[in-house]
């Protein structure tokens, strides 16, 4: 469920409406691995994860792929946010740091908020949290812009 915020005018309502659609708009892999859009605007994307053991690698922690592939999610989604109408997005670079492990059994939030934006590449960072609100990892990534096609 996405939270919503309030709207001031009429042009805020079709933007609102414009821009849940986009965010809502998620990839069959993104619902597959979990992801739960929380809240989004063109500054910030917060999403969940639930550590199921499908997620996890053999030491019983949440997999570092899984933390780059959610993280990826949040990344495209704002960068989505922030095109024009009818272009696309792609990423073509991901760093990821790995700072602490998070257990199976336990959900993550990840925020992304823009670093830089322009008219051909946009930079997210997205931080990750684990349920105690430690940083669990940092990812920093590029988007290319694809014009309309």
């Amino acid at each position: 469920m996405v939270e919503q915020t309030p709207l001031t005018g009429p042009e805020d309502v079709e933007e609102a409406a414009r821009l849940r659609a986009v965010a809502e708009r998620q990839p069959a892999f993104a619902r597959t691995l979990g992801f739960r859009l929380v809240r989004h605007s063109r500054e910030e994307v917060v999403a969940e994860l639930d550590v199921v053991p499908e997620l996890g690698n053999r030491n019983g922690v949440l997999h570092g792929g899984a933390i780059m592939a959610f993280a990826d999610n949040l990344g495209g989604t704002a960068a989505s946010l922030n095109l024009p109408e009818g272009a696309a997005t792609t990423t073509v670079e991901s760093k990821c740091n790995f700072l602490r492990p998070v257990p199976i059994g336990t959900t993550v939030r990840g925020t992304c908020v823009p670093l830089h934006r322009g008219r051909t590449t946009s930079v997210w960072q997205t931080s990750v949290h684990d349920a105690e609100g430690r940083l669990a990892a940092m990812i920093i990534q590029t988007q290319l812009t694809l014009p309309d096609r």
